[in-house]
C-alpha cells in the first residue's frame, strides 16, 4: 500500500465514523480517529480472513478489546465485505442494528468477541490465542500446516490498566503464545485526564519483564506500522506487544486531550472534514478509489482461502480420522450415564463431580479443565491427564494460578473460538472476581462451565470470608445462565446430563465440601427425572397435603428431617436449579407446588431472596441473610438454626397464628 492510499483510506474511515457518532448523537471518537492508519494496515493488508466465511478456521482473528471504539471497526468490516452494509454504519447504535454501541458476538459478522468492561477483550484474546494452539497441536501435521494464524488484540490504557487484563498477559507469557498480538493505542490519554495522572510504569518494561517481544511504532506512519506487524509475525517463542503511539481524536481540533475520547468532536464535524480532506457535504462518503482498493483486496484474500482449501482437502484426504473429529463434535454416550448410575454412592458433591467429569473427558475429548489454583480443592482435574503448560500443548488440565479475573475471559475466549468446551473452578465465595466475565458468557451465549465447590457455612473454620452467602442470589439473578445445586450424586447426574444439551448457556454446578447422604426416593429414576426438570416432589405426602418443604443442595436432607417431624401431610421438594423449573409447563409446576398448599418452608444455607418466588410472601424462608462465623460446621448450623427442631418449631409457630 502506498503512502497516499493509506492516507485516503483512513480519513475516508476517519469521516464515517464522525459521521456515524455524530448521527447517532452518542459513541466514541477517540480511539477511532486515533487508530484508522493502524486499521486501514490490519484489514488492508495484514490481516488474512475471508468476508464471505467469517468463521473460517484458519483466519486472523482481530479483538476490539477497547471496544468503546467501535465505530472503527464496524467501518472497516463494511469496507472489506463483511456482511455489513452502510445503511448498518447509518442504524449505529440503534434498536436492533449490526452496529450495537459495543461489540457484540452474534450480532455482527466479523465480531469476534463481545468487548466493552476493559480488559475483558485482552483475556478473550489470550483465550482465542491458547485455543488456536491447541487445535494446531491436534491437527496439524509436519506436511500440513493447516492452523498458523494470529490473534491480533488492540487495547487502550484502560485494558492494561484492568485486573483482568494484568492477569492475562502474565498469563500469555507465561503459555508462550508467540500466535498472539496485542497492540496498545498509546495515546497517553484516559477519560479523566493525562495518563500520567493514573499510572507511571514502564510499560514496555514491564512487558518484557513478563516474556513478551515488544515493539514501538509511529501509529500514524503506515510504513513502521505494518515493519512492525511484519516483525511481530514470528514464532519466537514469545507474545508481542506492539506500542503504537497515537493521537487520540486526530484530526480534531481537542485531539490529544481527554476530550476526544467521547462524541465532543461532532460540534466541530465540519472543520474535522476539512482537516481530513474531505468534503464536510458528503456523509458516509466511500471514494471510488477505496471501493476498488477493498476489491481487489478481496481477491487477494479469495486466492490466498482457495489455497488453504486445497491443502486442507489433500490433508483430509490423508487424515479422514481428523477431518471427522474437526467437522463434528463428539456426543457423550447415554451408556457413560448408566455406567455412572451404578456407582451412586454417599460423598460430597465436588468429589462426584469430578469423578463424574473424568468419565465425561474420557468421553469427549474436546474437553478442557481448568482452576484458579485449586484442582486439589475443587476436584476437576483429569486424572492421569497432562498439565497444559508452553512445552506441553497438549494438556488437558490447565492450572492458571490465582488469577480468577483472567481465568473467566480466557475461558470465554476458548468459547468464542468454538472448538474447545471449557470448565473452570473456585470456591465458591470467590465466583465474585470473575462475575465480569461470568455476565459476558451468559450475554454471549457461551457455554461455559463453572464448578465452584466449598458451597456454604459447613466450610466452617475458615470463616465468613469463604462462607458464601449472597452469591447464589446473585448468580441466579443472571439471565440466561443455569446454576445447579445438587443434593447428592443422582442429582449431579442429572445436572450433568442438562449441561452436556445446552450450547448457548454457561453451566454453574455449586458444590458442597462435606460429604452428602444418598436421598431415599421412590427410584433412583425418579430422583434423575425430577431433577432435569429443576424441581421434584422427592418425599410425597400421605395423605391430605399440610406442608412443603423446598430446599437444594445439603439443606435437602434438613427439608426432609423437618417433614418427617410434621407428619403425613408434608412434601419435601427438592429444586437443583431454579431456572430449569421456571421454564417447565405450568401444569408441571403447579403437580409440583399446589397453589392451594399455603404453608410452604424454603431451607437454604444462603441469600433468603430467591426463594419468596416460590413461598409466597407469606411463606416462610430459613436462610442467611448476614455473613457467617468461624466455628465448626455442626456448631455453626446450630448457632445459625440450620436445625430440624428450630423449622419444626418455625411451622408450628406459624399454625398458631
Amino acid at each position: 500500500m502506498d503512502t497516499e492510499t493509506v492516507k485516503l483510506i483512513s480519513n475516508e474511515a476517519r469521516g464515517i465514523c464522525l459521521d456515524m457518532v455524530a448521527k447517532a448523537n452518542s459513541g466514541h471518537l477517540g480511539l477511532p480517529l486515533g487508530c484508522a492508519d493502524a486499521a486501514t494496515v490490519l484489514f488492508g493488508q495484514f490481516l488474512n480472513f475471508l468476508p464471505k466465511n467469517p468463521r473460517w478456521i484458519n483466519r486472523d482473528r482481530f479483538v476490539l478489546s477497547a471496544g468503546h471504539g467501535s465505530a472503527l471497526l464496524y467501518t472497516y468490516l463494511h469496507l472489506s465485505g463483511y456482511d455489513v452494509s452502510l445503511d448498518d454504519l447509518k442504524q449505529f447504535r440503534q434498536w436492533g442494528s449490526k452496529t450495537p454501541g459495543h461489540p457484540e458476538f452474534g450480532a455482527t459478522p466479523g465480531v469476534e468477541a463481545t468487548t466493552g468492561p476493559l480488559g475483558q477483550g485482552i483475556g478473550n484474546a489470550v483465550g482465542i490465542a491458547l485455543s488456536q494452539k491447541k487445535l494446531a497441536a491436534e491437527i496439524n501435521t509436519s506436511d500440513y500446516k493447516l492452523i498458523d494464524n494470529y490473534t491480533v488484540c488492540l487495547c487502550g490504557d484502560g485494558c492494561l490498566q484492568e485486573g483482568v487484563g494484568q492477569e492475562s498477559v502474565a498469563l500469555a507469557g507465561l503459555w508462550k503464545l508467540d500466535n498472539l498480538i496485542l497492540i496498545y493505542d498509546n495515546n497517553h490519554v484516559t477519560l479523566d485526564g493525562d495518563a500520567a495522572l493514573s499510572q507511571c510504569e514502564d510499560t514496555e518494561k514491564r512487558f518484557e519483564a513478563l516474556g513478551w517481544d515488544v515493539v514501538t511504532a509511529d501509529g500514524h506512519n503506515a510504513d513502521a506500522i505494518l515493519q512492525a506487524l511484519n516483525r511481530c509475525r514470528c514464532l519466537n517463542g514469545k507474545p508481542h506487544l506492539l506500542v503504537l503511539n497515537t493521537i487520540i481524536g486526530y484530526g480534531l481540533s481537542i485531539a490529544g486531550t481527554s476530550k476526544a475520547h467521547g462524541p465532543s468532536g461532532i460540534k466541530e464535524i465540519t472543520s474535522a472534514k476539512q482537516t481530513l480532506g474531505l468534503d464536510p457535504n458528503h456523509s458516509f462518503f466511500i471514494s471510488e478509489n477505496t471501493r476498488r482498493f477493498f476489491e481487489k483486496r478481496r481477491v487477494q484474500l479469495q486466492k490466498s482461502y482457495n489455497a488453504w482449501l486445497e491443502k486442507f482437502e489433500a490433508w483430509a484426504n490423508a487424515f479422514p480420522e481428523k477431518a471427522q473429529k474437526l467437522s463434528q463434535k463428539p456426543v457423550l454416550d447415554e451408556a457413560v450415564f448408566e455406567t455412572l448410575k451404578t456407582k451412586s454412592k454417599t460423598t460430597s458433591t465436588r468429589v462426584a463431580a469430578g469423578e463424574i467429569l473424568n468419565q465425561v473427558m474420557l468421553a469427549l475429548p474436546d474437553f478442557i479443565t481448568c482452576t484458579a489454583d485449586l484442582f486439589d480443592s475443587v476436584k476437576n482435574n483429569m486424572q492421569g491427564g497432562a498439565l497444559f503448560s508452553a512445552e506441553h500443548i497438549e494438556g488437558r488440565n490447565i492450572t492458571f494460578g490465582i488469577r480468577e479475573h483472567a481465568m473467566g475471559a480466557v475461558l470465554n475466549g476458548m468459547a468464542y473460538d468454538g472448538f474447545f468446551r471449557v470448565v473452570g473452578s473456585t470456591f465458591f465465595a470467590f465466583s465474585d472476581y470473575l462475575k465480569p466475565a461470568l455476565r459476558i458468557a451468559a450475554l454471549s451465549h457461551l457455554p461455559v462451565w463453572y464448578f465452584f465447590s466449598h458451597d456454604s457455612i459447613a466450610v466452617g473454620e475458615d470463616g465468613p470470608t469463604h462462607q458464601p452467602i449472597e452469591q447464589l442470589a446473585g448468580l441466579r439473578s443472571l439471565p440466561n445462565v443455569y446454576v445447579f445445586r445438587p443434593a447428592d450424586y443422582d442429582e449431579l447426574l442429572a445436572c450433568f446430563a442438562c449441561a452436556l444439551k445446552q450450547k448457548s448457556t454457561p453451566c454453574i454446578f455449586v458444590l458442597s465440601r462435606q460429604k452428602l447422604p444418598l436421598l431415599e426416593a421412590a427410584s433412583q429414576k425418579t430422583k434423575i427425572d425430577g431433577a432435569r426438570l429443576g424441581a421434584y416432589v422427592l418425599k410425597h405426602e400421605v395423605g391430605q397435603l399440610s406442608h412443603i418443604f423446598i430446599a437444594s443442595g445439603s439443606e435437602v436432607e434438613l427439608a426432609l428431617q423437618v417433614a418427617d417431624r410434621i407428619g403425613e401431610g408434608a412434601r419435601v421438594v427438592s429444586m437443583p436449579c431454579m431456572e430449569l423449573f421456571r421454564q417447565q409447563s405450568e401444569a408441571y409446576k403447579q403437580s409440583v407446588l399446589p397453589p392451594s398448599c399455603r404453608n410452604r418452608m424454603a431451607i437454604e444455607a444462603a441469600s433468603c431472596q430467591p426463594w419468596f418466588e416460590f413461598v409466597g410472601l407469606d411463606g416462610q424462608v430459613v436462610g442467611l441473610d448476614h455473613f457467617g462465623a468461624s466455628a465448626p460446621e455442626a456448631e455453626l448450623k446450630q448457632h445459625f438454626h440450620f436445625t430440624p427442631e428450630h423449622c419444626f418449631e418455625l411451622c408450628k409457630a406459624v399454625e398458631k397464628k
